[in-house]
């Protein structure tokens, strides 16, 4: 049976460093689609009710098995945009879970 795997990004975005964001999102999505990968949703923070820091958003991004998220985080493309997504962003936390 193939599970589906949702990989769930809670992410704050340095504004000191818009371009290198611009160019890591655009990038990402073009390496999603390639592994047949979508992103279900992007929720913008309002308000947090527990905790100190406010993220910008969380998204959760769903692959359609576990080989399609190995292949996209351990490809040279990857590895190639790795740079810009550390740049852009100041807080990003990225884990992984399947639908129960």
């Amino acid at each position: 049976m193939v599970t589906k795997i949702f990989l769930i990004i809670i992410a704050t975005i340095n504004s000191q460093e818009r371009d290198s964001f611009e160019y890591y999102k655009t990038e990402i999505n073009r390496q999603y689609e390639s592994v047949g990968a979508t992103v279900v949703k992007r929720y913008p923070v309002l308000q947090v009710l527990a905790g100190e820091e406010k993220p910008d958003f969380i998204m959760i991004v769903e692959f359609p098995n576990q080989q399609a998220l190995q292949k996209l985080f351990t490809s040279e493309e990857y590895k190639k945009i790795a740079p810009y997504r550390e740049k852009g962003f100041t807080k990003l936390n990225a884990m992984i879970s399947v639908e129960q």
